[in-house]
């Protein structure tokens, strides 16, 4: 009688359990849940083995620090050094100025680029052209252009009677750093918001436009609350880029001069391959991940949330 019992709560919550997966997740989860477990497998386990590495005094040149523990003093090392929190306000700046100067130009282009004229279709393929360069090409390119002596915008400066800039000292890196990155990712804006543009329903900014509505009234009480979304769709993704960026300011900079332009990443880099500390290098990429998720999931759910509400 105990034994029937059993099988039947058995058989019971297993029910229950199959119930539970058909209402939460739908028979589509299955057609994606390989895709998943490689994934999980591809970057799961590097993380994980990371983790692991944070948690040692594991120095390349040290042999057997491997197994050397040092409990939570490399997460406690990084987060009092002077060098990691300039490297987390440099980072910031330059996020946030790059997003900023981008999202502004994407903007005018998009709303440019969205008007009939006859060569539109050669300007939206020449404005593509800075998305589809690597970004060491960029970093090398836009380093002979910042030259001190031969660069070509002090060479146009001179021509035209006025004093050579020194695009790379001190005060001028971190700016021009930023420029650099806007000359890149300004296209990927434009085309998120041409994509929001070319979607608005003209018989709506017809009947606008017959009711008297200026150009500003257009853009400020129809077009900017529909672009909003993409606009927010493209800033989220561009800010985990942006603190992402490692090659092109490397090439450009390498971090300096002095610490005027490095970057977590850079920090990182320098942290791994310089003083070859792998057990402190894990714990900073461990924090900037932290970091990443913490400025960029405020923007995620928000999307997120007026997505579902749409629909």
């Amino acid at each position: 009688m105990a034994v029937e019992l059993a099988q039947t709560r058995g058989v019971a919550k297993a029910s229950l359990w199959q119930a539970w997966l058909r209402w939460r997740a739908g028979p589509q989860v299955w057609f994606i849940m390989p895709a998943v477990v490689v994934l999980l497998g591809v970057y799961a386990g590097p993380m994980l083995y990371a983790l692991h590495a944070s948690f040692t005094h594991w120095v390349l040149v040290d042999p057997g620090s491997m197994d050397d523990p040092a409990g939570l003093s490399n997460y406690q090392d990084v987060l009092t050094n002077r060098e990691f929190w300039t490297a987390v306000r440099v980072t910031v700046t330059y996020a946030a100025g790059s997003i900023a100067c981008g999202l502004t130009l994407g903007t005018a282009f998009a709303l440019l680029l969205n008007l009939d004229f006859f060569w539109r279709s050669f300007f939206r393929s020449v404005m593509m052209i800075p998305m589809v360069v690597t970004p060491a090409v960029i970093g090398i390119f836009w380093k002979l252009l910042y030259e001190q002596e031969s660069g070509v915008f002090n060479w146009v400066l001179v021509a035209i009677g006025l004093p050579s800039v020194p695009w790379l000292d001190l005060n001028m890196a971190l700016p021009s750093m930023i420029v650099m990155d806007v000359w890149q990712t300004t296209p990927f804006f434009m085309l998120v918001i041409l994509a929001g543009l070319q979607s608005i329903d003209e018989n709506l900014l017809g009947a606008a436009k017959v009711d008297g509505a200026s150009p500003v009234q257009l853009f400020r009480y129809i077009l900017l609350p529909h672009l909003l979304p993409y606009m927010m769709i493209a800033a989220s993704f561009r800010c985990i880029a942006a603190m992402g960026d490692f090659d092109k300011i490397w090439l450009l900079t390498s971090g300096g001069p002095g610490d005027r332009t490095t970057t977590i990443t850079i920090f990182t880099y320098k942290t791994g391959f310089s003083a070859f500390d792998i057990g402190r290098t894990a714990a900073i990429a461990w924090i900037f991940v932290a970091i990443v998720m913490t400025v960029s999931a405020p923007l995620l759910q928000r999307l997120f949330k007026s997505a579902m509400a749409e629909r």
